[in-house]
């Protein structure tokens, strides 16, 4: 339920539409880095990360699948490199930041105000990153979350403005 205040006005449907948008894809980002940090802890088992490396191994090798292979390509020398201490590190930075975006996604989704000044700030702070991360090479993946991004950062900045003014008045 969202809070009552007398001169505050709640979310239209559209803007209760766009902080439901953004609060799912805060889910998705959670869900995908609670994986990722489940994986890194599971690969400190050498046969867990044996089968991985094999299966990684076997997706470079295929042919027309230019995605997998791709990725496969690239997280090889990873894996190969990666210590114990290096993997723990990585799930609990993703497990980290899989809270941050719990955080941001249930405040969104209840249409809290203090939910969206977290979620311009810790996205806005997180564009630069995104930002030489495309000039250093531009994949669709990496535009199509500057551009989700940047638009939910605009979105949350003007929904605040909008509302501020209407506090004041």
């Amino acid at each position: 339920m969202v809070e009552e205040h007398p001169h505050v006005q709640h979310p239209t449907k559209n803007e209760r539409y766009g902080l439901e948008l953004i609060a799912i894809y805060k889910f998705v980002k959670a869900g995908a880095l609670v994986l990722a940090g489940l994986g890194a802890l599971g690969l400190i088992n050498r046969a867990v990360a044996a089968a991985a490396n094999g299966w990684l191994e076997s997706l470079a090798l295929r042919q027309g699948h230019r995605l997998t292979t791709a990725f496969a390509a690239h997280a090889l020398p990873y894996l190969g490199r990666a210590t114990n201490r290096r993997l723990i590190l990585i799930a609990i930075g993703a497990f980290l930041y899989s809270a941050l975006y719990l955080v941001e996604g249930v405040g969104l989704w209840r249409c809290r105000r203090w939910a969206e000044y977290l979620t311009v700030g810790a996205t806005a702070s997180f564009l630069p990153i995104e930002i030489v991360a495309l000039v250093h090479r531009v994949t669709l993946p990496r535009a199509v979350t500057l551009a989700f991004n940047v638009v939910a950062v605009v979105f949350l900045a003007w929904q605040l403005r909008v509302s501020g003014e209407a506090e004041t008045e």
